[in-house]
């Protein structure tokens, strides 16, 4: 739960940052693009966000990208694909499954189908009793929709992920790959 919050805040205070700016607000941005692997392949379904490192002189809005199927992404600060800052930039990574956790299903009533209603019963006891799904960390939308994080959670607070990536003038190339340790290397 403490890293759904503090994801959703970043990316609330990231999007109410960006709507206060204007064409005209002195922003020097850069187009960047890039991939996302994780232990060799890519993720196929999240987000990422650059925040300016203010410790390193960047300030500004953050930009934030859609990571598809294939791993890539655009980042966007004020308009779809307008890029970052240019200067020095903490990174957040967020993957996740492309389809959210299927609610569990409907038990059967009782009444209509009591046959039906006690399978159901005793293979829900049986589960919960003895076998242990292992916790796995989710990401629940706006919507509600719960989706399984697929890569190490500290990767998703740019405080926490120890990844930066400087965004120069002109067009950037922003390759992360992630190992499986949890730590990034970042290739221009």
């Amino acid at each position: 739960m403490k890293f759904q919050n503090t994801f959703v805040c970043l990316f609330v205070a990231a999007l109410t940052t960006a709507a206060g700016c204007g064409a005209n607000n002195g922003l020097h941005l850069a187009k960047v693009h890039g991939k996302v692997t994780y232990k060799g392949q890519p993720i196929t379904y999240g987000t990422i966000m650059f925040e300016p490192d203010t410790s390193r002189g960047t300030n500004g809005p953050a930009a934030v990208g859609s990571i598809t199927s294939d791993g890539s992404f655009t980042m966007s600060t004020e308009e779809s694909g307008d890029g970052a800052i240019v200067g020095l930039h903490r990174v957040a990574v967020v993957g996740l499954e492309p389809m959210p956790d299927s609610p569990q299903k409907a038990m059967p009533d009782p009444v209509t189908s009591p046959r039906e209603f006690m399978i159901a019963k005793t293979q829900a006891g049986t589960r919960t009793n003895f076998t242990k799904k292992a916790e796995v960390p989710t990401f629940t939308d706006k919507d509600g929709k719960v989706f399984r994080i697929t890569i190490p959670e500290k990767l998703g607070n740019p405080s926490t992920s120890n990844i930066k990536a400087s965004v120069g003038r002109g067009s950037n190339t922003v390759n992360i790959t992630i190992k499986e340790d949890g730590t990034a290397e970042i290739s221009h």
